[in-house]
């Protein structure tokens, strides 16, 4: 009886394993990114081109995606804490409030918290007012009761002319109490230059943002401030603004005397709800800001590649290069297969260095030096 003939087992396809065994060489040998590029599929070029372009922009994103809007108010917040649980502790007893309705934020005086009803005010347009800026007029401000210097101003304004309106109260400074005998109120003249100044918290409400400035005790140096993209979009509408800083305390705030006892047990509490404000506030800006930014990063990066391609055209034009023959379209290759490596070292150095300018420009850096080294080593003319 005749003896079944064992089938033969099939070994890797040649080109496969020739382009799986040059694209893991090529990582380190430049001699196998050239080989590669010209002996494998078009398409295979094409992974490494989407590879090294993308790949070092995931540390650049993820950080992005970090970013809360509430991170200018740092563990030392300048007194911002006492101040806005100052401030809705008096709104509530004065019975104003605020809420965001289709994503404005609308102002209300006469409020009555049990029916969520008010009678509704317009914001300030300080243009329409005369004297707005030099008699320091404001909604709502805070004054400290030893020092009798403003601690925090509120403003509510239109968005007309917001940016300008907010450089203008920026500039605004007040004399420190005890110089020159000012009362902390008064205002600088020219003549008393050397005075020390300074400005108070600055929140400032409008129907479609918020602005936040704060300034260190005594000076006019800002500590921290939102530098504004916060906007009301993605902001709760089912709870007032008022409302949601007093928290569960709310019912309780019906007697103004019992102000510095609310302040100094919940102001904590009371920053905390300010901050999940801000982060919300800050979620369409900071989507717009990932998103441009990380678009911004692709295209460099994309175009750094594509542009040392054309570097490897040129220099291979020399009549004595012995790859003169190669044409721009092997070139590109050449260089989408070599940034593969300093694509994942770029990535490292960029998690290393997050949020640095140094981890955002390391990928260009090392692919223009493996780039640039295979030129003048693998690619370089014969010498006669």
């Amino acid at each position: 009886m005749a003896k079944k003939l064992k089938k033969a087992k099939k070994g890797m396809n040649p080109k496969v394993k020739f382009t799986l065994v040059n694209s893991f060489s090529g990582l380190i040998s430049n001699q196998a990114v050239i080989d590669g590029s010209r002996g494998s599929p078009w398409w295979v070029a094409v992974i490494f081109f989407l590879f090294a372009s993308f790949l070092p922009l995931l540390p650049t994103f993820a950080q992005l995606s970090k970013m809360n809007g509430s991170t200018f108010i740092s563990g030392l917040n300048y007194g911002l804490d006492d101040q806005l649980a100052r401030f809705a502790y008096r709104e509530k007893i004065n019975g104003y409030e605020f809420k965001v309705e289709s994503g404005k934020l609308h102002y209300y005086e006469n409020f009555n918290f049990e029916t969520h009803n008010g009678t509704e005010k317009e914001f300030i347009n300080p243009a329409k007012v005369e004297n707005y800026f030099t008699d320091r007029k404001c909604e709502f401000s805070i004054v400290n009761s030893v020092t009798n210097q403003f601690d925090a101003k509120f403003y509510f304004w239109s968005d007309e002319n917001l940016i300008a309106n907010v450089n203008e109260v920026t500039k605004q400074t007040y004399l420190v109490k005890g110089n020159n005998g000012s009362n902390g109120q008064t205002i600088p003249t020219p003549e008393m230059k050397d005075t020390i100044v300074y400005l108070p918290n600055i929140v400032i409400f409008t129907p479609t943002t918020m602005a936040v400035a704060l300034y260190k005790a005594n000076t006019n140096t800002a500590a921290g401030t939102s530098y504004g993209g916060l906007d009301w979009l993605n902001t709760r509408n089912d709870i007032g603004l008022v409302e949601r800083l007093l928290d569960k305390e709310f019912p309780n705030v019906i007697a103004p005397e019992d102000e510095d006892k609310f302040v100094n047990k919940f102001r904590g509490d009371v920053l905390n709800v300010f901050k999940g404000i801000c982060a919300e506030t800050y979620l369409n800006q900071k989507n717009k800001t990932k998103w441009s930014n990380t678009g911004i990063y692709l295209a460099i990066y994309s175009g750094v590649i594509v542009f040392l391609g054309l570097i490897v055209f040129i220099l291979t034009r020399g009549k004595n290069n012995p790859y003169k023959f190669l044409n721009i379209w092997e070139c590109q290759k050449i260089s989408w297969w070599a940034a593969a490596s300093p694509a994942i070292l770029g990535t490292l150095m960029s998690l290393i260095f997050s949020g640095n300018t140094i981890g955002q420009m390391a990928f260009i850096l090392l692919v223009s030096l493996r780039v640039m080294w295979l030129s003048m080593k693998q690619l370089r003319p014969m010498i006669q």
